[in-house]
């Protein structure tokens, strides 16, 4: 099955440039006069959360590439009927904008930023924006995106880069009455797990004002109706900023469910996909041998990592084993080596439980029973396990057959 979210955004500058360029437009018609400041601002909040509505086309070396504009001023602009020209000083150099006359507003964009349903999601928060706004709705303002954003890096003395000497923790937490917890808060179980890490960290630690960004795995096989035995994650960004603690368990669950909601529309996947994918084209079109390759973008990832996120998270979920398999099985967990960030957490549910098992790069274990701590004030039951240390295996290029 063809998955039919995945055309690249670069297909658009090969085969519908100039007068041909494809223009996807939304239009509402309110109930009362558009206010243009208002509007304005909100533009400003809802861009702050989509990064594909804030990027900008150059040409590089003949060929299209995107990269994102600073925050300034945002493409609103009265309709006068004029025809503007995308990527230029028209839209601000932005490949989108608003056009307002009376009671109209109008999103009109090149398809390569979004296609129908991508530009509803983003005319929706525009739209919950501009009411809030105008004081005619309470609503939360989307989550900003955490390459735009403050992110806390937890302080801790990791072990040296050479070697792959890990740090093992466990919490195992009780099935059901996390389960009863997240049906109280709207939610479910990784925004619920992700609102009591967070408050835990900045009670840790010296977070201040900063966010806590989590680095967090999504299935796509669910969403796009897809079964394959090998990769079908991807990966989105899931902040826990200041405010938060400021709420009860319950809603502190139920908005980080709604940032993960808002991620994972098919579109927003399609669009994150995509970019991994124009990554290994451009890696696959270099000149250079894949060592090169690689040991360039290893040591921006362990550089820039932290920049943006805070520690990771994966749940693949129930585990499922033949049947006739489970009468000998006592125990399941999974784990993943901590690559770049100070930990990372591999999480499965099996025998009414789940298991997280916290990867870390360094020998405290006092972030993680702080952890097992907060989610034990509400879920009794809950465990710690110390899983003492170990060394992960490696994969090196250089040894493979070369041929």
């Amino acid at each position: 099955m063809k998955v039919p979210y995945l055309s690249d955004k670069y297909y658009y500058y090969w085969v519908a440039p100039g007068g041909r360029a494809p223009i996807v437009e939304w239009e509402v018609l309110l109930a009362q006069e558009v206010d243009e400041a208002a509007l304005t601002r909100a533009l400003a909040t809802a861009m702050r959360a989509y990064t594909n509505f804030r990027t900008h086309a150059v040409i590089v070396d003949g060929r299209p590439q995107h990269e994102h504009l600073p925050e300034g001023p945002v493409p609103v602009f009265e309709d006068d009927g004029a025809t503007r020209r995308m990527g230029t000083a028209d839209t601000l150099g932005y490949l989108f904008y608003v056009a307002w006359q009376g009671r109209r507003i109008a999103l009109r964009y090149f398809h390569s930023v979004a296609d129908g349903r991508g530009g509803l999601a983003f005319m929706g928060t525009l739209l919950q924006c501009y009411l809030s706004e105008l004081g005619l709705i309470d609503c939360e303002a989307p989550a900003p995106d955490s390459s735009n954003t403050d992110v806390f890096s937890m302080p801790v003395k990791r072990y040296p880069r050479v070697g792959t000497l890990q740090r093992m923790l466990e919490i195992d937490v009780p099935l059901a009455p996390l389960l009863e917890l997240c049906k109280r808060s709207e939610s479910s179980v990784v925004p619920t797990l992700q609102a009591l890490i967070g408050r835990s960290l900045r009670t840790t630690f010296d977070v201040g004002q900063r966010t806590i960004v989590a680095y967090t795995s999504i299935d796509t096989r669910r969403v796009f109706g897809l079964e394959s035995g090998g990769n079908g994650a991807t990966h989105f960004s899931v902040p826990y900023v200041a405010k938060l603690d400021r709420y009860d368990l319950a809603k502190r669950a139920m908005v980080l469910r709604g940032a993960l909601d808002l991620q994972t529309l098919p579109e927003n996947l399609a669009t994150e996909i995509s970019h991994n994918m124009a990554d290994v084209a451009d890696g696959e079109a270099s000149p250079y041998p894949v060592e090169a390759i690689t040991a360039g973008i290893e040591q921006s990832v362990l550089e820039n990592s932290n920049d943006i996120y805070t520690y990771a998270i994966s749940y693949p979920g129930k585990v499922s084993l033949p049947a006739e398999t489970e009468p000998f099985v006592r125990e399941v967990r999974t784990s993943v080596s901590a690559y770049n960030l100070p930990f990372s957490i591999e999480a499965c549910e099996y025998g009414g439980t789940i298991r997280m098992v916290f990867t870390q790069n360094f020998a405290d274990d006092g972030p993680v029973r702080a952890i097992a701590e907060e989610i034990g004030r509400v879920i009794p039951g809950t465990k710690f396990v110390d899983l003492g240390e170990r060394r992960y295996d490696e994969l090196r290029l250089e040894d493979l057959d070369h041929r």
